[in-house]
């Protein structure tokens, strides 16, 4: 049986509120009223009556509850005190974070519904993106700010030290496949709409987008921070965006359960202790 069932149960039980425990389990009403259908099929009984405007656990509920609240207090003290943290990160911060003790990095997927829901069913304790958070069951903490750079390579025929606006529109792009509020990266940090680029190549990876770069005309981007530490040995210059773009900011996201774990506050702090450190 999926625990998360049990889980969902236990919020509907104690709130007698589908609309309450959704708010907590930050899931849709309709998900939670799915999977009390499905844990009723499971056992064989109905759990929940309606009772006036709400609902009223019948006595196979009461019965389950007491059976089972017990056992998942002492699962979820167990996979709090687990070892090894999962945390999604941005490919650009993983470089700097790589040897953080207790914690297993996974690439963030390129989807930000995702990372989301990554979070809200325990796949993942952490997350360390650039997106921002509505959600009262996560708490988003700011980690650090960097820039954008473009990136050439050494010997390109047209740029030099410097790129000019037209320059910058005028070549070709290799392009992050990565969306962050239904955008593409370099839309998403302009408070202006951008005209399109010649996007010739689209890749998921920030590393494959600098080796590309330096073995071809083509223009890279990347944060300031990954680029200064890559580009010395991939030959590629560095040259600050003709265009007006807002820093980076890369936030923690969890969820509101480990606020005051111990072991999950250790993780945060030697996180926020490797980050690039800023000029």
């Amino acid at each position: 049986m999926d625990l998360n069932l049990l889980t969902t149960f236990l919020a509907v039980y104690k709130h007698r509120s589908i609309t309450i425990a959704s708010a907590e389990l930050d899931l849709t009403q309709p998900a939670v009223s799915s999977a009390i259908k499905r844990l009723e099929s499971v056992i064989g009984k109905n759990l929940f009556v309606r009772e006036g405007r709400g609902i009223a656990p019948t006595g196979a509920a009461v019965s389950l509850a007491h059976k089972i609240e017990d056992p998942l207090t002492v699962l979820s003290g167990i996979e709090q005190k687990k070892q090894t943290l999962n945390v999604y990160c941005t490919e650009s911060l993983i470089p700097f974070m790589a040897e953080t003790p207790d914690v297993r990095f996974i690439e963030a997927p390129l989807d930000e519904e995702q990372l989301f829901d990554a979070l809200t069913t325990q796949k993942v304790d952490l997350v360390i993106d650039v997106i921002s958070n509505k959600r009262h069951s996560l708490i988003e903490e700011v980690l650090f700010e960097d820039e954008a750079v473009c990136l050439t390579r050494i010997g390109h025929p047209r740029i030099k030290d410097t790129i000019s606006y037209d320059q910058y529109f005028s070549e070709a792009h290799i392009a992050l496949k990565v969306r962050r509020s239904q955008m593409n990266t370099i839309d998403f940090l302009s408070d202006k709409p951008i005209e399109p680029r010649n996007v010739i190549i689209e890749t998921s990876s920030i590393s494959s987008m600098l080796m590309l770069a330096s073995t071809t005309d083509y223009i890279a981007s990347s944060t300031r921070s990954l680029a200064e530490k890559l580009a010395p040995k991939l030959d590629l210059n560095i040259h600050p965006f003709p265009l007006a773009l807002r820093p980076i900011r890369f936030r923690m996201l969890y969820h509101r359960r480990y606020k005051d774990d111990q072991q999950h506050i250790k993780i945060r702090e030697s996180i926020r202790s490797s980050v690039p450190k800023q000029n």
